[in-house]
């Protein structure tokens, strides 16, 4: 949808005057601090050892990814038993009240040849050292109820760019992320409900901006139930979702007008509606515990995706039968972690089957005879990795994917191979400034055959960048905000040019180049770490 800018203003304004509002009544009440023991172990989630990767429960974040706001009081609770809760939540970093949170990232470049700098990639997921404009508004409202449960309500806006600044419409892009309600420790310790729109997602691999397992936009519900106590939290989590989505278009609905029963105004009639359901069910284990400051975690993952049948009328006349159709994935993980040196390693494997192989936002099939995705297959295979000692860091990202579409005819362009590494070392001067090196290579390789070469279709890229920063809050690779010049360099073989129509100037560049200026940042949000 497309909407005006205000209602982001609207949100920041509410999200000051309720954080003011909350602080006000801080200061009229003066609340008892508990002091943990000076032997306690610090909570330290593994999903931290991943970051930016998701956070999937608000409440399962350590004390520094939560914000030191509060609310009013509840007016029907007396003030002892709140303060009492309040104060038994700080001893692990929760607050009552509403908090705000984003992501973003901005930057603005040149090609150095008159025209505005652009990502020049050719797979999937490609090195994020050129990305577009994108930006996420946070505000949450969460509590600490009677009994230890604790809810949240959480929305979240995001923009999708390009700014006003490059286009001249004042009427930018906006979508609804997050919009849900959840309760944790509910009726039981460990159990999560939650139900509404959301982003459901697991680890990352940062430098190529994707995730790998688990990655699902649903509206919905789940519940998630950790368990098995051990000498550092518990050792097992299950999660499972259940939601609905649907492109409008013709594959997943159509309607049409018909003569009105009453008035002029033509009635819709829907002649097609079927809405995908995703059911998506994930178990971690820790063996040393979740919040222990190093060990394993190993993850299980797996997907059911299914279509309902339907019938849709063609432009010609008569109609079309659509038949039901269903798809799954299977996939695994398995990482490292050590806390205190900020340091992990994830290695993931997907295998998807059928409907599960295509976004459930995209269309599998927009024209020709073949209407189920059975024989459709993918295989995902990623790395991600992350070092830091002293004023050097170092992180790593790669995958390799294989993919077949649904269509029996074997030379064609959508069956293909494709992969990325991308490998970003980072240096310190100081606490705030810092340099990072970005070295990545990504190439493709497709079963179609080129007509110019008669080969199959196939190319490369390497990219260089160079990229100081500053970082107000200090030394890490995951640390942010970051404000920062960027450099890259695009090298093109031939075969990379040849993907690109005769018309395109890129067919004819070897070298491209990007130098802008930028910044990233996240804070307190429920979709990425802190």
């Amino acid at each position: 949808m497309r909407w005006t800018g205000y209602p982001i203003g609207a949100l920041l304004a509410l999200a000051l005057v309720t954080h003011v509002d909350a602080q006000a009544l801080d200061d009229e009440f003066t609340e008892p601090t508990v002091e943990p023991a000076d032997d306690a172990d610090a909570p330290v989630d593994p999903a931290t050892g991943s970051a930016p990767a998701a956070v999937s429960d608000p409440a399962a974040v350590s004390e520094d990814e939560l914000p030191p706001t509060s609310g009013p009081r509840a007016d029907n609770a007396p003030m002892a038993e709140i303060e009492v809760a309040e104060t038994d939540a700080r001893a692990d970093g929760f607050r009552s009240g509403f908090a705000f949170g984003s992501y973003g990232r901005v930057a603005v470049a040149s090609n150095l040849d008159g025209g505005l700098g652009r990502d020049a990639d050719i797979v999937a997921f490609a090195p994020r050292i050129d990305e577009d404009v994108y930006f996420e508004l946070e505000l949450r409202r969460q509590d600490q109820l009677r009994g230890g449960a604790r809810s949240f309500v959480v929305a979240t806006v995001a923009f999708g760019g390009p700014l006003f600044h490059l286009d001249g419409d004042f009427d930018e892009s906006i979508a609804v992320r997050n919009l849900f309600a959840m309760v944790t420790d509910a009726f039981t310790d460990g159990l999560s409900l939650w139900a509404g729109s959301r982003m459901w997602r697991g680890d990352d691999v940062y430098l190529l901006n994707f995730w790998p397992l688990d990655n699902l936009n649903t509206v919905g519900g789940g519940l998630d139930y950790s368990f098995l106590p051990g000498a550092h939290g518990d050792m097992l989590e299950l999660r499972l979702v259940g939601g609905l989505a649907r492109p409008n278009d013709p594959f997943h609905r159509q309607v049409t007008g018909a003569i009105p029963t009453a008035g002029f105004v033509p009635d819709d009639v829907v002649l097609l509606d079927r809405p995908r359901f995703t059911a998506g069910l994930k178990a971690t284990f820790w063996p040393a515990g979740r919040q222990a400051r190093s060990g394993l975690k190993a993850i299980l993952y797996g997907e059911g995706h299914f279509l309902p049948d339907g019938e849709r009328e063609l432009e010609g006349g008569g109609t079309e039968t659509l038949p039901r159709d269903e798809g799954y994935v299977l996939g695994a993980q398995l990482g490292g972690y050590i806390a205190d040196s900020n340091t992990f390693a994830n290695l993931f494997v997907k295998y998807a089957s059928g409907l599960a192989v295509y976004d459930p936002f995209a269309v599998p099939f927009t024209t020709g005879s073949v209407l189920r995705t059975s024989r459709a297959k993918e295989l995902v295979v990623a790395l991600s990795a992350n070092y830091e000692v002293g004023a050097f860091g170092l992180q790593l990202g790669a995958y390799y994917r294989w993919f077949r579409d649904a269509d029996p005819n074997v030379f064609d362009r959508h069956s293909l191979a494709e992969g990325a590494i991308d490998v970003r070392p980072h240096v310190w001067f100081g606490d705030m400034a810092g340099l990072s090196l970005d070295l990545s290579y990504q190439a493709l390789q497709a079963s179609a055959l080129d007509e110019t070469t008669g080969q199959v279709v196939r190319g490369g890229i390497t990219k260089i960048g160079i990229i100081p920063f500053i970082s107000p809050f200090g030394r890490g690779t995951y640390t942010r905000p970051h404000i920062r010049l960027i450099y890259s360099l695009t090298i093109r073989d031939e075969d990379a040019q040849r993907l690109y129509s005769d018309d395109d100037p890129r067919s004819q560049q070897a070298l491209e180049h990007y130098l802008g200026i930028g910044a990233e940042w996240w804070f307190d949000s429920s979709s990425y770490g802190s």
